[in-house]
């Protein structure tokens, strides 16, 4: 939801007015087993992102099918990636606590990471910013919960819905955010926290909140901290998630109308194409029925040129053949007068 910037509040009884809202809604903080240090973190891994419910079930499988922490930790992703089903990234969250065993092994020859809580906050946060694929919300929530510091661990989803109640400004990621809720979150209040805005973003609520909260900066976006309590009463009740569910169907029917226009100017360009080719096939079609009809009226005239060659071929070979009686005859003629001649010759020498 868009809203106006808010005027100066005093967000310590805003806060205050939201947990009770929230608490309401999902109840106090129930009590939990302290965990010894590498198991808290193994635990913080399954609860990223993922609900109290989920990540117990999850915990509780890796403790109940392993024999120990030395065979989570020797096994591979794919084999460790069952055991996360139900948590936000299962693979994901299978290689943050390999990653995490592999650390503690390595330095510690040993399961044990307890003396990590004899350690000054800031030796240990060094430390634990140390693990590989570590996350802001797991050191956090190690620090909150095994040395008692003053932090306040959120994930992705937490820092989203802390982002639409107007706690945090738009654009704020985990390690920003964490430091900006610390400012006015106090210390005896952050596990109460923590819990609740877990439940919320991780409910059926949280799914309308995260909606309208989207990842990442956006400057033209601002959530009132001024109207955060009649906005949270909104999604609480219900209310904001039917305003959803139908700009969503509003905006479904708009994309089904937008697709079906642009299918039905794609289906008229397409037969526009069709019919051009059409057009130009017929064009072709009768450019060739011209031509052959042209080279038609050209064969046809052909044979009387034909007879005529022929004619005059004819009358030439005639002429050739009546020169040649001719010659032929003037020849024999020739011959006869010279024989005639040859005997009157001899018979006038024989008297």
């Amino acid at each position: 939801m868009v809203a106006a910037k808010s005027k100066t509040l005093d967000k310590p009884k805003v806060l205050a007015r939201l947990l009770k809202l929230l608490k309401k809604e999902f109840g106090g903080q129930p009590k939990r087993e302290q965990l010894p240090v590498l198991e808290a973190m193994v635990f913080s891994a399954c609860l990223e992102n993922s609900s109290y419910e989920a990540a117990d079930a999850a915990f509780g499988r890796l403790k109940g099918d392993f024999f120990d922490w030395n065979e989570v930790r020797v096994s591979t992703i794919s084999e460790l990636e069952p055991v996360f089903e139900g948590v936000h990234e299962p693979e994901w969250c299978a290689m943050r606590v390999r990653y995490l065993l592999y650390y503690v092994f390595d330095h510690q020859f040993s399961y044990d990471f307890d003396g990590i809580k004899k350690k000054s906050f800031d030796l240990a946060f060094k430390q634990v910013s140390k693990i590989k694929h570590l996350t802001p919300f797991c050191r956090n929530y190690l620090l909150q919960k095994c040395l008692g510091s003053h932090v306040i661990p959120v994930d992705d989803k937490m820092i989203r819905t802390a982002i639409w109640l107007g706690l945090v400004p738009v654009g704020a990621d985990e390690d920003s955010g964490a430091e900006l809720l610390k400012s006015f979150i106090r210390k005896a209040e952050a596990a109460e926290f923590l819990w609740l805005l877990k439940s919320l973003s991780v409910s059926r609520h949280g799914e309308s909140i995260l909606e309208m909260s989207p990842i990442g900066d956006h400057p033209d976006l601002e959530f009132d901290l001024g109207d955060a309590e009649e906005r949270l009463n909104d999604v609480l009740s219900g209310r904001a998630r039917k305003r959803l569910q139908s700009a969503r169907r509003t905006a479904e029917k708009k994309a089904e109308e937008e697709q079906a226009v642009k299918a039905a100017e794609k289906e008229a360009r397409k037969q526009a194409t069709a019919k051009a080719k059409a057009k130009a096939e017929k064009a072709a079609a009768k450019t060739d029925t011209s031509k052959s009809t042209a080279e038609k009226r050209t064969t046809d005239k052909s044979p009387p040129a034909t007879k005529k060659k022929t004619a005059v071929k004819s009358a030439t070979k005639k002429k050739t053949a009546v020169k040649k009686k001719t010659v032929v005859k003037k020849k024999t003629a020739v011959k006869s007068s010279t024989t005639a001649k040859k005997k009157t010759a001899v018979k006038k020498k024989t008297r």
